[in-house]
């Protein structure tokens, strides 16, 4: 169990689509419990049938029997390396913590949170860790423990039949495996398990090697790193053999090009997430889940059903909440619907279903406040529908109101102990021209402030190479160039397929050759008029389309510049381009106000770090222009401003940030300058 995240906000993760087969080798010397567990983890965590979101753990005790390693609460399995991921505690004082009667009598959110404390107090490196939730069973069973949330097994620890039938679904094993019904996770689990594993030792002579857990996951425990994987992936295949299904595909962070269908036709993702919006719930990315498993759980009446009367799981109830949000009549029914589901449950839907109607076929979505979050709550939402699917027509056994409140109750825990969400958190931008440059700086400022940024620019190359100095899953790069209608249209779709709608475009992408007025080449005018006006137009259109079909307000920018203001000699192309960028501006600000979509333009100074426009070549043009060299164009052009400071891609950013934000919910129409004091607009 995981309990990371509990708001719903992002948990990277790397995901392999297929299963790690390497072999864990042991080790000896100094540092081999680390090098043993981060191979383990990693292997264990490529596999999403065998953990989903930040799920699952793993642990090995020293071989002088005086401390335990184990992963961290929150942190990725499949990304745990020498010096991150996991905890080393002292085993004694970790084992003494479920020994204290004191700890027993305490209500339970006091109970746990005094054993947060001192599980802290038990760590002896890496400073300021929290040792995984389950660490108290890890102490119990043997030297190296895994413990997972198989998707088949899981689908069978929640049939009604496990406690009964989990032998035969097994099959012969050397050791046989001990079943443990449902307990709270944590203090509560870790007490019920020694008292199971005493009556276990006593029957068997032994610890057992596989541990069940009624509607929870698998702990598998051995001597060795090899062992514990091979038991965790034998019981594993149990499981699926048991569910009968094919592994599916983990979701990814890629752009999905093609369009999501239902009935022939697209399917409106952004209506989804604007009735989300309008409905209270916080801003958020919304996807479509094309797997089958999630197609055939939204095209069957008894599933649907199923599946929204609770969890099945303690890790859906975490990251997908206990029930999905389900989508019946017609869309602009469905803002109500929201609210009342917000009402009643008091949370933002995780889980979106929209079930198969006359004209169509079901979906299923998801909600987070970033891809990663999406990818969490999907894979455990998978999970759960295997489930749901494999049992019915009865349904599987659910999480009782107590256990899920007990959960809840968790989550408020892991919720204090988080910090706050950035002001753009769950919001959506797209910025042409982010490969590089200002369009680049300005995708910087919006994820930092939390914000996902679909990156659009004609360099594919460059925007491959950006996306590594960015977070994964908040640079999401696509191709396109803006000046071609289709490729605009294209990029869109993707946005609305991939993120589930809009909040902000920012218009970026620019060129600036400068020729004197006699020598300007007719093709350099005509390029530049399709770049910064047609690219611009284009791309305002088809935001404005996703905006006014989402009907949750918006905003869109245009980077202009201060010689959209005050024009400059040798710039015919670049004066006409930026002066009409203002001017549509104003227009679409006029045309779109009603819908709550706010147009505004940023006008920088001379922006030289990182610009593509102040190439060598623009350069030269300007010292011949100005009659000084080269080397003395940028302090030149610095010295012109009031303040004589450079304009950086952050100042833009910043201003930026301010217009989209709510600070500026009435701010329309309007051109902010950005030069440093240059040109004083009268």
């Amino acid at each position: 169990m995981a309990f990371a995240e509990a708001r719903g906000g992002g948990t990277e993760r790397a995901v392999s689509a297929s299963r790690s087969d390497a072999p864990v080798q042991g080790s000896a010397g100094e540092g081999s419990e680390i090098a043993d567990l981060v191979r383990l983890s990693r292997a264990v965590g490529a596999d999403t049938d065998l953990v989903q979101g930040a799920g699952g753990n793993t642990s090995i005790k020293s071989r002088d029997g005086k401390t335990i390693f184990i992963k961290t609460s929150g942190s990725l399995l499949g990304e745990m390396d020498a010096s991150s991921g996991w905890a080393e505690l002292d085993l004694e004082a970790t084992r003494r913590i479920w020994l204290d009667a004191e700890l027993a009598k305490l209500p339970p959110e006091a109970r746990e949170a005094s054993v947060d404390v001192l599980l802290r107090a038990a760590v002896r490196s890496p400073a300021g860790v929290r040792p995984s939730v389950e660490t108290g069973l890890h102490v119990l069973l043997d030297r190296v423990v895994v413990h997972t949330h198989p998707v088949g097994l899981n689908a069978f620890l929640s049939s009604r039949g496990s406690r009964d039938g989990f032998e035969a679904v097994l099959g012969d094993t050397a050791v046989p495996p001990l079943y443990i019904p449902y307990a709270d996770p944590g203090y509560t689990l870790a007490a019920v398990a020694r008292r199971e594993l005493e009556t276990y030792r006593s029957r068997h002579g032994r610890l057992p090697e596989l541990v069940l857990l009624e509607n929870h996951g698998l702990f598998a425990a051995a001597l060795d790193p090899d062992r514990a994987l091979d038991l965790t992936r034998m019981a594993a295949e149990a499981g699926m053999r048991w569910l009968g299904s094919a592994r599916v595909n983990p979701l990814g962070f890629e752009p999905i090009v093609a369009a999501l269908t239902r009935g022939g036709e697209s399917f409106p993702v952004a209506t989804v997430r604007g009735a989300l919006l309008r409905g209270g719930s916080a801003p958020c990315i919304v996807r479509v889940d094309a797997e089958p498993v999630a197609r055939d759980l939204a095209a069957s009446a008894a599933a649907v059903a199923a599946a929204a009367r609770g969890a099945v799981t303690p890790d859906q109830a975490v990251y997908a909440r206990p029930h999905p949000l389900v989508l019946e009549g017609p869309a602009a029914a469905w803002d109500q619907v929201v609210r009342s589901y917000r009402e009643r449950h008091r949370v933002d839907p995780r889980v979106v279903l929209v079930p198969r109607d006359a004209g169509g076929r079901g979906q299923v979505l998801y909600a987070a406040s970033d891809l990663n979050g999406i990818r969490a709550v999907g894979e455990v939402s998978r999970s759960a529908m295997a489930s749901v699917l494999r049992n019915l027509p009865a349904g599987p056994r659910l999480l009782e109101r107590e256990q899920v409140g007990f959960l809840e109750m968790y989550q408020r825990l892991s919720a204090a102990r988080s910090p706050g969400a950035a002001r753009l958190t769950g919001r959506i931008a797209c910025v042409t021209g982010a490969a590089s440059g200002l369009g680049k700086g300005i995708a910087r400022g919006l994820i930092s402030e939390g914000a996902a940024v679909f990156a659009l620019d004609l360099n594919a190359g460059a925007l491959e190479a950006a996306r590594g100095d960015f977070p994964r899953g908040k640079y999401v790069p696509f191709p396109c160039d803006v000046t071609d209608e289709a490729s605009v249209a294209g990029a869109f779709a993707a946005v609305e397929a991939s993120l589930g709608g809009l909040d902000f475009l920012v218009n970026a992408a620019g060129i600036a050759p400068s020729h004197p007025l006699v020598d300007f080449p007719v093709a350099a005018w005509r390029k530049s008029l399709e770049i910064n006006l047609t690219g611009y137009f284009l791309c305002a259109r088809e935001a404005a389309r996703l905006l006014l079909r989402q009907g949750a307000g918006g905003s869109i920018i245009n980077i202009t510049s201060k010689t959209g203001l005050e024009a400059s000699k040798d710039n015919s192309a670049y004066n006409a381009t930026k002066a009409g960028e203002i001017h549509l501006m104003r227009g679409w600000a006029l045309e779109l106000g009603s819908a709550g979509i706010r147009v505004n333009c940023v006008a920088p100074g001379n922006v030289f770090k990182g610009s593509q426009i102040w190439n060598e070549e623009y350069i030269r043009a300007c010292a011949r222009k100005k009659g000084i060299r080269p080397e003395e164009v940028i302090p030149y052009y610095t010295s012109l401003s009031a303040l004589g400071k450079e304009i950086e891609p952050g100042d833009v950013a910043s201003a930026v940030l301010f217009l989209v934000s709510e600070e500026a919910r009435n701010v329309t129409g309007q051109t902010l300058v950005v030069d440093g004091g240059q040109v004083m607009v009268r």
